[in-house]
């Protein structure tokens, strides 16, 4: 069964920083805990079930294992922080919370060999080789 528990002052006043200073409006409210029965990756984020909502106001459930964080560097709470609000998207014009996942699947080996902008510059190369491709096929219809 998971534990959780409202997280520590300093790592509440970190997030709600980070969520100041992120392009999340103010309207999305965000309930930030800790779970120490994460075992896997920097945390969850969850978009709360409509009667949690109603229950609480919160739109997003943000979980981290809190003592593991506190043992982080204050650079890599910075990273762990950002990374999981990166999640959260909402949608001005539908006026909807979505929660996203990562946008970058690679294997850290591969990743660790190059760096970040030879991968990103290999996915957009492969982009827009896939869509001249589509417009030539389209123009031979």
């Amino acid at each position: 069964m998971a534990k959780f528990e409202e997280v520590f002052e300093d790592t509440l006043t970190l997030f709600n920083r980070h969520i100041e200073d992120s392009s999340i409006p103010r309207v999305v409210k965000i309930k930030i805990l800790s779970n120490e029965g994460i075992k896997k990756g920097f945390g969850n984020v969850n978009k709360t079930q409509e009667f949690v909502k109603f229950m609480t106001d919160y739109d997003v459930i943000i979980q981290i294992n809190e003592p593991i964080f506190d043992q982080l560097e204050d650079k890599q709470k910075e990273y762990v922080v950002k990374d999981l609000l990166g999640k959260v998207f909402y949608d001005v014009d539908k006026d909807k919370i979505s929660i996203l996942q990562h946008d970058i699947t690679t294997f850290s080996g591969v990743l660790s060999k190059y760096d970040i902008d030879t991968y990103l510059s290999i996915k957009e190369s492969i982009v827009t080789l896939l869509e001249q491709k589509q417009i030539q096929e389209d123009a031979k219809k």
